[in-house]
């Protein structure tokens, strides 16, 4: 197992939704570990090291204090349960990105190795966690949004097909990032797995209770950044003639401006800014969400919900679940808690100097939104 010194990153409120939350932590003892806060409280056997555990059954749009217990301490935390959008929960998916199957090295010399000897390589683990909690959480449907593979290669393709059909009950929808199709020894396939999911390489959508799903290719083969070339009246006419919001995923970011502010580079305006001021145009609310930058960050143009959110395989390892409700939907970005995921992020947060650890993670109320539609949402429990 590996060993964290000073720098593992404290116990802290990594995730709020609006009755349930998320504990984590880079460091404690072995032995119990007590969780509570108003009436709740739950208590794990933790086996030392990094880890993390649920508060459920709380009060939502609450301020709490939060006491956590362990052998030899406690600390008290402050955060605040969000509101739950108005009307009925109509459904509930999740995303996951950037999980990279194939890759054995992390940083920006490629000098981190997961030095655990657990015989399941770290991207594998890390993704099939993942998608396994976003289940036990409530997904009825996973959206991957990019970078799958390391590198476009049968041998990345491979792993992939194999974590796809470890969840054959579970629908999928999958579109390509930038290392999907980075032309290094390899094709990138029409379909994934015995399940034949199909890599979505134009515009595709899904209609559920409460929610259009949007997916659109924005990559551009043998390059880092994006467009929307492609894709952008696709998306926008699928948007318009939606019966209910409307959610679009895509790989790369939507950068505010021409020239980008972090690396890595994704869609420049006035592109972007125009592909989202079209959509906010439109009658009924939206909300865009994308990968590539391994961060978690969130805004707004106009109306719509922009998001990033970070790589299931690199610190902190998380995987975004939301919550569509008829006035309003919930995003909650966790970390992924299994042990064997866990140990390997917590090590990861050390890329850069340690910078890494400060830069990707986010706030947690950039994370976790609840976001009530500002428009009429009369029409938002079309099936």
């Amino acid at each position: 197992m590996i060993r964290f010194g000073p720098a593992s990153s404290p116990p802290q409120v990594w995730a709020v939704e609006d009755t349930r939350l998320q504990l984590a932590w880079g460091n404690l003892p072995a032995g119990p570990v007590t969780a509570r806060a108003c009436e709740a409280e739950v208590v794990i056997d933790h086996r030392g090291g990094p880890g993390a555990l649920d508060l459920d059954h709380l009060p939502a749009d609450r301020a709490i204090t939060v006491e956590l217990l362990w052998d030899g301490g406690s600390t008290s935390l402050r955060t605040r349960t969000l509101p739950t959008p108005p009307g009925a929960l109509l459904s509930r998916f999740a995303t996951i990105s950037d999980m990279h199957l194939g890759a054995v090295r992390w940083g920006a010399l490629k000098t981190m190795r997961d030095t655990s000897g657990h015989p399941v390589p770290h991207p594998y683990r890390c993704a099939e966690a993942a998608i396994a909690e976003a289940v036990a959480w409530g997904a009825e449907l996973l959206l991957i949004k990019g970078d799958t593979a390391q590198h476009e290669s049968d041998r990345d393709f491979e792993e992939l097909a194999r974590l796809v059909d470890a969840f054959p009950d579970l629908p999928m929808m999958l579109i390509p990032g930038n290392h999907d199709v980075d032309g290094r020894s390899g094709t990138i396939p029409l379909t994934v797995g015995q399940r034949a999911v199909p890599f979505v390489r134009r515009v595709d959508h899904l209609d559920i209770a409460g929610a259009r799903l949007v997916v659109a290719d924005t990559t551009v083969p043998g390059r880092g950044w994006g467009t929307l070339a492609r894709v952008c009246d696709g998306v926008v006419e699928r948007a318009a003639s939606a019966d209910r919001p409307v959610f679009v995923a895509i790989h790369q970011q939507l950068q505010p401006t021409r020239l980008p502010r972090q690396w890595p580079i994704g869609i420049a305006a006035p592109a972007s800014t125009d592909f989202l001021s079209r959509l906010d145009q439109l009658s009924r609310p939206v909300t865009v969400t994308s990968g590539h930058t391994h961060r978690n960050r969130s805004r707004t143009h106009g109306d719509v919900l922009v998001t990033e959110v970070g790589s299931t395989k690199d610190w902190p390892g998380v995987w975004a679940g939301y919550a569509v409700h008829e006035g309003g939907i919930r995003q909650v970005v966790r970390r992924i808690a299994a042990p064997a995921a866990i140990s390997w992020t917590e090590y990861s947060r050390g890329a850069l100097r340690g910078l890494w650890g400060m830069w990707s993670p986010g706030r947690l109320d950039e994370r976790c939104i609840s976001h009530a539609w500002v428009r009429d949402s009369s029409y938002a429990s079309g099936q």
